[in-house]
């Protein structure tokens, strides 16, 4: 099999007579085929994401590649049609394979980023899809009307498909999809939806906001002082949302400090568990939680993370905290590294200033640690890695 060009589409046929679910058009599904495309293709080669205006070249191992990631995304393998997609070379004609293809599937599989461990797939069933958009859009009220959502996030992803096209297209407003950094002018009406780093940096950056401008963050803890800054500087109202890829949007506060408000479509189950409200089986959360009553909580933390090394439990989050301690380390991350059978611990140290002053440093402090407690390798950089939904990510 040859390489192939995604090029300009010409109608190979149809494949059946169909029907979109009503709120995702053709036009969606292409911008995610291509967010989706964009990132795996990034990923698999190990570059930066191409340019699609000039029609990138692909090989026959990456197409095989990128029609596997389509198939598991859209789960075209529920339809018989995934093999079409190795029937053509245009990026137009996967994006019709797979828009007819989509009334006959059960919804969509999102993966996590493998911040925590190894990426896992999730189903998201369309009526869960829909019904947590129509929650957000409850709990939206107090910030309407809202003209134009502008989307800072990838559209791949559980949070930025569900904020960047379901939400629009069932609340029938302008979607924009940021990309390269390049925001609009904003004005009266519109919503930003992005990640709490994006939002660091624009508490930092930005002077003013225009009236009626509304923010919404979530995929990682939102500070209070940037929520504070971006108050003070204008921005309308803040949404912070709690939630994960496994379970999508389970709960919402307009302030930082306060606790969580269940969405509509979420009930408690008990201290650790939630519910949809149509089903039956409890979904665990994946945090300690301290509920407030039946439908507010507050998040108090990960659950334990000890591991066992050399049958000793350590925590890395405590050997974190002791590398932070010493002089010359201005952050880390510490993380659990080799065999399932013979675990050990691996960290990335973000120096103050000089990384061989600080190496020295660690070396001689870490000498006196227990063995189990020794990471066996320590990564340096500018900053904790993180991905493009500002996760703290592997390394």
């Amino acid at each position: 099999m040859g390489g192939f060009v995604f090029e300009p589409y010409v109608p190979f046929g149809v494949i059946k007579d169909h029907q979109m679910p009503q709120w995702l058009s053709e036009a969606d599904c292409k911008a995610v085929l291509q967010s989706l495309l964009s990132a795996e293709l990034a990923a698999y080669r190990g570059t930066s994401a191409p340019d699609w205006q000039s029609s990138p070249s692909i090989d026959s191992l990456e197409r095989l590649h990128l029609a596997a990631c389509v198939n598991e995304f859209f789960r075209l393998h529920e339809t018989g049609v995934e093999d079409r997609l190795l029937m053509t070379k245009h990026i137009d004609g996967w994006a019709a394979i797979v828009t007819q293809a989509l009334d006959d599937t059960s919804g969509l599989t999102f993966r996590t980023s493998g911040s925590t461990g190894d990426p896992t797939a999730h189903l998201h069933r369309w009526e869960d899809i829909e019904a947590e958009a129509q929650a957000l859009i409850q709990r939206l009220a107090p910030a309407m009307p809202i003209n134009r959502v502008i989307g800072w996030l990838p559209i791949h992803h559980l949070y930025g498909f569900m904020w960047g096209v379901a939400l629009p297209r069932l609340m029938d407003v302008t979607r924009i999809t940021v990309e390269k950094a390049a925001l609009p002018a904003f004005v009266s009406g519109d919503m930003l939806v992005t990640v709490p780093p994006c939002w660091d940096y624009l508490a930092s950056t930005r002077k003013r906001w225009p009236e009626n401008v509304t923010g919404v963050s979530s995929s990682a803890p939102l500070s209070a002082a940037t929520f504070n800054a971006l108050t003070q500087q204008g921005l309308a109202s803040l949404l912070d949302i709690y939630g994960s890829t496994e379970t999508g949007g389970v709960a919402t506060r307009w302030r930082v400090p306060e606790p969580y408000q269940l969405l509509a479509h979420w009930q408690r189950f008990d201290t650790q568990y939630i519910q949809r409200v149509n089903s039956e089986q409890p979904v665990p959360l994946l945090d300690a939680t301290k509920w407030v009553d039946d439908t507010r909580f507050i998040v108090k933390g990960r659950f334990d993370d000890v591991v066992i090394i050399g049958g000793v439990n350590v925590s890395p989050q405590h050997v974190a905290r002791n590398l932070c301690a010493l002089t010359g380390v201005a952050d880390c991350m510490v993380r659990v590294t080799g065999s399932t059978s013979s675990p050990r611990l691996k960290a990335f140290v973000v120096p103050v200033q000089d990384e061989h002053e600080t190496a020295s440093t660690i070396a001689q402090a870490t000498s006196q640690w227990p063995a189990a407690e020794r990471p066996v390798s320590v990564t340096y950089g500018e900053s904790l890695p993180t991905n493009a939904m500002g996760k703290l990510t592997d390394w």
